[in-house]
């Protein structure tokens, strides 16, 4: 059985990451969505399946996000089970998100993974 892949595309993409909109009220660096799903409701819903592969094809820049925001969702759980209460699980949260987000035992294939394209690009300029 494959995972599931990314239905978006996005016109433009920085580091071998797209660069998809987002339904949010703050602005940032990503272009703001239209009220249709979105990349995070897709990893939401694929979450679950998505978890349990090994290996995963990427096929697409979006896939790169989907797989990225899998393991954060995987992070982010993992805090939140150590909460006792709300209060508390608000708190970890916020600190989450404003920190610098990498996986220790996975670090070397995700920077791999985001950067390959620029390493291509390096080689081709050169």
């Amino acid at each position: 059985m494959p995972a599931y892949h990314s239905d978006l595309t996005a016109p433009n993409s920085i580091g071998n990451m797209a660069l998809l909109p987002i339904n949010t009220k703050f602005r940032g660096p990503a272009p703001p969505g239209d009220g249709s799903k979105d990349i995070i409701d897709e990893a939401i819903y694929f979450f679950k399946a998505n978890i349990f592969f090994k290996n995963y094809e990427v096929k697409t820049p979006a896939d790169r996000v989907l797989i990225y925001l899998t393991l954060y969702i995987t992070e982010c759980l993992k805090k939140l089970q150590r909460c006792t209460s709300k209060v508390q699980g608000a708190k970890d949260m916020q600190q989450l998100g404003i920190a610098s987000f990498s996986i220790p035992e996975r670090r070397a294939s995700l920077s791999m993974l985001c950067m390959q394209s620029l390493q291509i690009g390096k080689k081709l300029i050169k």
